[in-house]
């Protein structure tokens, strides 16, 4: 599946996470070029969308538009607060592009996103919580969701590996890049959520944070 899919999965996770996977390593670049520590609050993660031709141009609604996608801030509470003792934050980089995703609004309550990162060592973990529509998610389109998110992350180095593996006591499948990056994926049908997550580096944060995931 590519990132100009016509299925109800397809450009859910490619536009956005691809790109906002950029911006990370971008905002890692400057961080250790100046040779400075993180701020606090996180750095701010520039987004840009993934489509046919590639990656783009910020997404910018036009003046007093309706974002299609609610903000729902209290999903930050089925994410740990630090993970590997760096402070998982919500990211509104992260969130600005899922805004403008009807994809997305066809199956979401409600998304927050977060990153924690480590700008010393170049390590991070930018995640997404989705509170699904009742009867949205099935096999079929979390399978669409897992190949399509895994492509846009792996898109300069492809997909060398795929898992699946008991995490906190869930199903979490697995992707990994041919850069290293990994992806971790799992649905929480009972409580109508979708937590998805890109990560790098070498502290394995993508695994921790889902370690201690909490619904």
């Amino acid at each position: 599946m590519n990132a100009g899919s016509t299925s109800p999965a397809g450009p859910i996770a490619a536009r956005p996470i691809a790109a906002i996977v950029l911006g990370v390593a971008v905002a890692l670049a400057g961080l250790l070029a100046a040779c400075v520590p993180g701020p606090t609050a996180g750095p701010s993660v520039p987004v840009a969308t993934l489509g046919p031709g590639g990656v783009g141009p910020p997404v910018t609604l036009p003046p007093g538009a309706t974002p299609l996608v609610r903000i729902d801030t209290s999903l930050l509470a089925v994410l740990p607060e630090e993970v590997a003792g760096l402070s998982v934050l919500e990211s509104s980089d992260a969130e600005a592009d899922a805004q403008a995703n009807g994809s997305l609004a066809s199956l979401s309550d409600g998304v927050v996103g977060a990153l924690a990162i480590d700008p010393g060592t170049a390590d991070f973990v930018l995640a997404d919580v989705v509170r699904l529509r009742a009867n949205a998610m099935t096999d079929a389109v979390f399978q669409a969701w897992r190949d399509t998110f895994d492509a846009g992350v792996c898109l300069d180095t492809g997909v060398i590996g795929r898992a699946q593996a008991q995490i906190g006591g869930r199903t979490v499948f697995v992707g990994t890049c041919g850069n290293g990056f990994r992806t971790y994926h799992t649905w929480i049908a009972d409580k109508n959520l979708l937590v998805t997550a890109s990560a790098g580096g070498k502290r394995e944060l993508g695994r921790l944070l889902f370690e201690a995931l909490r619904p």
